[in-house]
């Protein structure tokens, strides 16, 4: 895999199946077909297994794909398999709600620091 010659509109499509295989998982999905996904989605099933195959080989014809298995290679690829420390900047009503999001943990960000040029604002913490 050259990531160089990888389009960005099938870069962009990853997180959008990273989410629906996510939300099979928690399902109690073991595996899945580009087909089904693909209705999960809105995307075809070719347009699916044209875009995954970009990567190497994830599935097997008429058995589809390991949503476990492909849920890892994605994460891998998108380099959401690790956790990453993240500056915050702005602690206004955005900035508030970004820190208190949950959403945010799960997928391997942790936000260290926020940073604002308002001087009552510095020192502060954020619940």
């Amino acid at each position: 895999m050259n990531a160089e010659k990888i389009p960005d509109i099938i870069i962009g499509r990853l997180p959008v199946y990273l989410r629906a295989l996510q939300r099979m998982a928690d399902n109690g999905l073991k595996t899945t077909s580009s087909q089904e996904l693909g209705e999960h989605v809105g995307i075809s099933a070719a347009q699916i297994r044209k875009d995954i195959s970009q990567f190497g080989e994830f599935g097997k014809q008429g058995t589809g794909y390991s949503i476990a298995y492909l849920l890892d290679k994605l994460r891998e690829i998108l380099k959401v398999d690790r956790k990453w420390d993240v500056v915050l900047v702005g602690a206004g009503d955005m900035g508030h709600a970004l820190a208190n999001y949950q959403g945010f943990a799960n997928r391997g960000f942790h936000i260290v620091m926020i940073f604002d040029n308002d001087k009552e604002k510095v020192g502060q913490k954020i619940d």
